[in-house]
């Protein structure tokens, strides 16, 4: 087969589904040898991929949420004569005439009414109907779809139960880098670029409203006020700043909470390994999440996680993990002194944790989807030769 990987979230930052991309890409290279592979990347995409001689990269000027995507992808790909089409997100082109796999991680713009949000009103009310056309139709053309999680799988039976019936769950791994421990001169580069606090809950992600940061922040200044004899805690977050950021920083300005709360922009992969392994708890209490994965970075970094009931974060995060109501700040401030007021819980959790990242590989995930492209392969070879006879 000839499969085309619509990976154009690769960015040379970090975002979840670039994350996903790009593991997933290179455990596709380790893992198979057989199929030929054309990767689809963003024309601003500049790292190298750990590639095998059966994979060949293009690039596509198009963001990845655009009407090109859905509209003019396939005039592109036409001359590659490609087989199969995996997007590595829920939007393909509604032309495509050839087998079809989508992933989806999340349904988060037909779920969270704020996902659009912040835009000016008549650009929203485009947004919000791209994504409500948009994604049923792609899910409905494709042959078979993946999802990240049960949670999403869930969520698509209550959305768009026509299409739920052809919907596989394939989680995704866990990177073996998570688990290695950065070098003593790595830390104290960090600390001296970071000026990093000695105990701090830990944060890594967006500032989107699916992200709780304004529930959590007001969690946070509840519980120092509850206990002070935590005064010396902070809460450390490593964001890419987006449309929702000012309003969030405005309201850390507001309370007064600067020297508690910490923010800083995306930083790199060595430095990302030493914030998880000197934080006291990762702090996760988000909402419509598809998988979660700094909740695995964090087990597999020994690092303690308190983190929502909502979403797939349950069924990821195993027995690994405080869990709380992430519309309740109370039940948030309860999930954070239960932690800090139970010496033996610390040791519990990075147990439980290094246990259940067990269960996730990308290696793993590669060789579930590769069956699936397989299987997908076999039926629409089935399906010519009944119509030839």
């Amino acid at each position: 087969m000839r499969i085309a990987l619509d990976a154009r979230y690769l960015k040379d930052d970090y975002s979840g589904i670039g994350v996903y991309s790009e593991n997933l890409i290179e455990a596709l290279a380790s893992t198979d040898r057989t199929n030929e592979y054309l990767v689809i990347t963003h024309s601003s995409f500049r790292r190298t991929l750990k590639l095998g001689d059966n994979f060949t990269v293009v690039s596509y000027s198009a963001p990845p949420v655009s009407i090109r995507s859905v509209s003019a992808l396939h005039s592109f790909l036409r001359p590659y004569e490609v087989d199969l089409l995996h997007s590595l997100f829920p939007l393909s082109p509604l032309f495509w005439d050839r087998d079809l796999l989508v992933t989806v991680h999340d349904l988060q713009p037909l779920m969270d009414p704020d996902f659009t949000g912040r835009r000016p009103l008549a650009m929203r009310l485009i947004y919000d109907a791209f994504y409500r056309t948009t994604y049923p139709a792609v899910m409905r053309k494709a042959d078979c779809l993946i999802c990240d999680s049960y949670a999403t799988l869930r969520w698509m039976r209550e959305l768009c139960p026509d299409v739920a019936g052809k919907a596989i769950v394939v989680y995704g791994g866990i990177d073996p880098e998570c688990a290695k421990e950065p070098s003593e001169d790595e830390i104290e580069h960090a600390r001296s670029k970071y000026e990093i606090p000695d105990r701090f809950l830990f944060y890594i992600g967006s500032t989107r409203p699916n992200k709780n940061l304004s529930t959590m922040l007001d969690a946070f200044e509840e519980f120092i006020r509850r206990y002070p004899e935590h005064d010396d805690l902070c809460w450390v977050l490593v964001v890419k700043p987006d449309r929702f950021f000012d309003p969030f920083f405005a309201k850390v300005t507001e309370r007064g909470l600067l020297k508690r709360v910490k923010i800083y922009s995306q930083v790199s992969e060595v430095e990302r390994r030493v914030f998880y392994h000197l934080a006291t708890l990762l702090y996760f209490v988000t909402k419509f999440e598809g998988f979660g994965l700094p909740v695995l970075e964090a087990q597999a970094s020994k690092l303690p996680v308190l983190a929502s009931t909502h979403g797939a974060l349950p069924e990821v995060a195993g027995k690994g993990a405080i869990l709380v109501d992430p519309d309740d700040r109370d039940s948030i401030v309860d999930g954070l002194s239960q932690f800090f007021s139970r010496p033996d819980l610390r040791d519990r959790l990075i147990e439980a944790g290094e246990e259940n990242v067990q269960r996730f590989s990308w290696r793993r995930t590669a060789r579930e989807i590769v069956q699936i492209y397989t299987h997908i392969f076999a039926q629409d070879q089935l399906d010519t030769t009944a119509e030839e006879e």
